[in-house]
């Protein structure tokens, strides 16, 4: 009897509580404190390894504590004298959580110092990486929530079409008289979806030449993708560099350059030139530039501004400004930045060419180009894409425009 009373109190009090102003006014988060059983182990890995600045602590304690800042008004504390082992070993259990700008960088510096770690992503796109300290406490490091778009759904094709032009012959590159394969007819399998480094891809065979484009178009965005070099090279291209390419602001007809793409501009992907300019089947932008050797340009950013495009005299390529790809085998993570008639090449994380004044030939001259389709190239070389997202932009970072 007594005990029923004492329920029926606080419960009676419970319900009270909720019509009151909470009784706890919390500001803001201060800190977290994890007991561990080597304070130095600790302190060197989030040190070292997940790069928090140390606090200093009081001389009498610096014996059995180790504090780090996380950020302004958040910090973590390590407490020296843990005996027993952490036993929550699930990482979607019990955690805590550090946010991180972007989940490649870090996964390949996990690889790089071969520590292991789980990533996986979220219900709302951002990707997680879960990684545990010398203990055994699990640390989530957390993309923030981005209203990216998959333009890949790692199933199948759906939301691209598929254009394959005309098969070149056994022996050179005279295509006279051959029809092209055309629109969404794929015979031989040059494009399908794959397992590779246990996540779902894109494949390219480079069998035959030609490209995938979305169905949508798109302006103002901030396309990521990432993609990795096979091994599979094919006729006219078997002895040549592996050739690819992000063709974007694609429009007008299918096979309008060299019988197999869309006029476009084009982030190159070719082994040594990732993030090189090609301006396709009229597509042209100003670029600011230097010489290289007797006819060739590359990009610099305090360079003369020159005009490219097929109808000028420069031609229609420039170099990008440095080679920032990884050795074959290795993903590479391309950003492309597009505001306007303006647009930035990023190859991991280095900006390497930036065009200005995308346009095309019109009737009266040239119109802007700043709007249309993605399409990425199948040319001759097996090569694998996945993670392809887009995001609205209203602004290019300030540090790319330098």
């Amino acid at each position: 009897m007594r005990y029923k009373i004492i329920s029926a109190v606080l419960l009676l009090a419970l319900l009270r509580s909720q019509d009151l102003p909470a009784q706890i006014a919390v500001s803001g988060y201060n800190h977290v404190a994890l007991a561990v059983k080597d304070i130095e182990a600790s302190a060197r890995f989030y040190r070292d390894f997940i790069g928090l600045k140390p606090i200093e602590v009081p001389e009498h304690l610096k014996a059995i504590r180790s504090w780090f800042s996380i950020a302004a008004g958040q910090e973590l504390h390590l407490l020296a004298g843990r005996t027993f082992p952490v036993t929550n070993n699930d990482p979607n259990a019990a955690h805590f959580s550090l946010t991180i700008a972007n989940a490649d960088p870090v996964e390949a510096y996990l690889k790089a110092q071969g520590l292991p770690y789980l990533r996986q992503q979220r219900f709302d796109g951002a990707w997680q990486i879960y990684i545990s300290d010398p203990d055994g406490y699990f640390i989530e490091l957390n993309e923030p929530k981005v209203p990216w778009q998959y333009l890949f759904n790692g199933k199948d094709l759906s939301g691209w079409d598929t254009y394959l032009g005309a098969q070149f012959p056994e022996k050179g590159t005279d295509r006279s008289g051959i029809a092209p394969i055309g629109l969404n007819k794929d015979p031989k399998g040059v494009f399908s979806v794959v397992t590779e480094d246990q996540q779902k891809a894109l494949r390219l065979s480079g069998e035959q030449f030609g490209g995938l484009s979305t169905r949508d178009e798109f302006e103002n965005y901030h396309l990521q993708l990432q993609f990795k070099w096979g091994t599979r090279k094919w006729p006219p291209r078997e002895n040549n560099k592996r050739d690819s390419g992000v063709l974007y602001h694609a429009v007008g007809e299918h096979g309008a350059d060299w019988g197999f793409w869309m006029q476009s501009q084009e982030l190159q992907i070719q082994e040594g030139d990732c993030g090189d300019y090609w301006g396709l089947a009229g597509a042209g932008a100003d670029i600011p530039v230097q010489k290289l050797g007797e006819k060739d340009w590359i990009y610099d950013p305090a360079g003369t501004l020159q005009p490219f495009s097929e109808q000028s005299a420069a031609g229609r390529h420039v170099a990008r400004s440095l080679d920032a790809e990884k050795p074959a085998g290795e993903w590479n993570t391309i950003d492309l930045y597009c505001l306007g008639d303006t647009a930035v090449h990023v190859v991991n994380g280095k900006a390497v060419l930036l065009l200005l004044h995308s346009r095309r030939p019109s009737t009266s001259g040239t119109e802007p180009l700043h709007k249309g389709k993605i399409q990425i190239q199948t040319e001759g070389a097996e090569v694998f894409y996945r993670n392809i997202r887009i995001r609205p932009i209203a602004e290019i970072p300030v540090a790319l425009l330098k």
